[in-house]
């Protein structure tokens, strides 16, 4: 009997001792994978960040991804009135000013010297460069009308496409080695295509920024671009651009902005023209109408 006894001790103490280790390694099994979990999800947030932050470059002293509204305000060194606020804006919602598919289709564009005085101080928010002339900025006509492109225009003018990019590239290899030194992140990769090409019109001299990382939802996507614009043929202006590919509107919601736009201008010229027709009341023969 006692042996009966010892030997159903010595199994529960084996069984226990099976529990207890399977247990044991169940949970450390967990805790390796909620740690590797929570490596990963600090990785993600890590990377993008790493993304926000370049996308938040500067040029002539305007962050990309600011508001549009905000830069406007700066430049006229006051809070407006709710009057004031509104003259900025014209009836479609669209800031006054702005023109669409100014050098680049479905995008709104707007030039910044037309809010620029003599008594602005403007370098609190603009810091112009003695070399260029004009300053514009792309934006989302929607929520905090968000900036997406950063523009200027030289103030010397090449209208012959190789000496124009040969004119900006100086300022481009500036403009890109700070925006490498503000980012010294070793997965943001700086492809440089800022040179002249055949039918260079059409394919822009660029430098690009990229986030390469194996295995990152991010890898191989565009940060930033800058690049140049040579339409001789057009203006005969030169300019430099600084955009954020991430922050640009999609076809699709620029589509139906201008869908509403249009829908608007449509409704306002049938309005006006009813109005006049009413005050006119012409004289016409009504025989057989």
């Amino acid at each position: 009997m006692k042996k009966d006894h010892l030997l159903w001790g010595v199994i529960i103490l084996i069984f226990c001792s099976f529990v207890y280790f399977g247990f044991e390694r169940h949970a450390s099994i967990k805790k390796e994978e909620a740690r590797i979990k929570a490596e990963e999800i600090a990785e993600i947030q890590q990377s993008q960040t790493t993304f926000d932050n370049a996308v938040a470059s500067k040029l002539f002293g305007i962050k990309l991804g600011d508001s549009a509204i905000k830069l406007i305000s700066g430049l006229n060194n006051w809070e407006p009135s709710d009057k004031e606020y509104e003259n900025w804006f014209e009836p479609s919602g669209l800031l006054k000013g702005t023109k669409n598919d100014f050098l680049s289709v479905a995008e709104f564009t707007l030039k910044l010297n037309d809010f620029i005085s003599g008594e602005t101080l403007d370098w609190l928010v603009l810091y112009k460069n003695k070399d260029f002339e004009n300053y514009y900025i792309k934006y989302q006509p929607y929520g905090d009308y968000k900036i997406t492109s950063i523009m200027g225009s030289l103030k010397t003018s090449h209208r012959d496409y190789d000496k124009c990019v040969k004119a900006l590239r100086p300022y481009a290899t500036v403009i890109a080695e700070r925006i490498k030194k503000q980012n010294p992140d070793k997965h943001i990769v700086m492809e440089d295509m800022f040179f002249p090409k055949i039918d260079g019109e059409h394919n822009y001299a660029k430098i690009l920024f990229k986030y390469k990382k194996r295995k990152s939802y991010l890898d191989g996507k565009w940060i930033l671009n800058l690049q140049s614009h040579c339409n001789g043929y057009k203006d005969g202006k030169n300019y430099i651009e600084l955009n954020a590919p991430s922050l640009r509107i999609e076809l699709k919601t620029y589509q139906q902005i201008m869908k509403r736009i249009n829908e608007k201008k449509e409704f306002d010229l049938k309005k006006e023209f009813d109005e006049n027709a009413k005050e006119a009341k012409p004289e016409i023969d009504k025989s057989g109408l």
